[in-house]
């Protein structure tokens, strides 16, 4: 009986450590104080703002080359919000999940993800930029309106309505499909030739924010990695829109300095971006961004970010 007793112990924990390790947790946590000449809610044009976001990750092996995983995301915030958005203090929650499964670099995937071009149809950045703040972006002017206008995941809440997406990864390139049923399809290829990354995209239609929703969308950029340096440019048209970016980074004083001009929706808009690494994950960044035109607005942060 003891042995019996032995021998289904031994079995249930071998079980639950299979388990364990099909589950690892990743995260950032940040905080910061931000800045928008527009004015925030209170009469203040400054707020403080943290963020602690947990990531709950699956992978399983399976028989015959199969592979399975799954995603979901925790977060917990009070202000922000990218582009910015400065809102009361927020409770936590979680976000829609995803699951897929994969063979000899063929993927599929249901569920709340990013769309084919944030995928593989931009060669560098998120989107082609998103680089500026510790936020990973305050307003992404450097994105060409791309933020707003493609198939990107909802980070909390709510997720799209049945998303679907296939990836395919040969050598050195990145082919992507993505489809919200009843909307928009996407498609993203993304190569790279050494130092030189190259990516197109298109969606059957966009979204909203820099064009006209329901209008077809194109998009082509490039990067080159010159190591302590690089350059890259990015741009995207819709409805007779074009928007656009150039932007560049390079090592400077044991960080990394960025910049980066460019157009969204006719208005003219840059930003500057300095990160100082502290060890462990951490980074020290404090960076700007001005949109003109009809917008004339100028955001800013300084803050701290780590993951884990």
């Amino acid at each position: 009986m003891q042995k019996l007793l032995l021998a289904t112990t031994a079995l249930i924990a071998s079980t639950t450590l299979a388990n364990a390790q099909a589950l690892t947790i990743s995260g950032e946590g940040r905080m910061g104080v931000e800045y928008n000449s527009a004015g925030i809610a209170g009469g203040s044009n400054y707020q403080i703002e943290h963020r602690l976001t947990l990531d709950f990750n699956v992978a399983i092996e399976a028989d015959h080359g199969l592979s399975f995983g799954a995603w979901t995301r925790a977060r917990m915030q009070m202000g922000g919000g990218t582009p910015v958005i400065f809102n009361s203090n927020q409770t936590g929650t979680f976000s829609g999940s995803r699951v897929w499964v994969e063979a000899s670099g063929l993927r599929l995937t249901f569920g709340n993800m990013d769309g084919a071009i944030v995928a593989a149809g931009a060669s560098h950045g998120w989107l082609g930029g998103c680089m500026v703040g510790y936020e990973g972006g305050i307003w992404c002017g450097d994105s060409a309106g791309l933020d707003t206008a493609v198939q990107v995941e909802p980070l909390v809440g709510a997720a799209p309505a049945q998303r679907a997406m296939v990836t395919y990864s040969i050598g050195n390139t990145n082919i992507a499909v993505s489809h919200d049923r009843g909307a928009a399809t996407e498609i993203g290829v993304r190569s790279s030739f050494g130092a030189v990354t190259v990516a197109a995209g298109y969606a059957t239609q966009t979204l909203v924010g820099s064009w006209t929703g329901g209008a077809s969308l194109w998009t082509l950029s490039g990067h080159y990695d010159g190591g302590a340096w690089g350059v890259g440019a990015i741009a995207a048209r819709s409805a007779g829109i074009t928007n656009w970016s150039v932007s560049g980074n390079v090592g400077l004083g044991g960080g990394d300095f960025y910049a980066y001009v460019g157009r969204v929706n006719g208005d003219g808009t840059y930003g500057l971006n300095y990160g100082y690494g502290l060890g462990g994950g951490a980074t020290l960044t404090a960076g700007a961004e001005r949109i003109g035109g009809v917008t004339n607005t100028t955001v800013a942060s300084v803050g701290v970010s780590f993951t884990f």
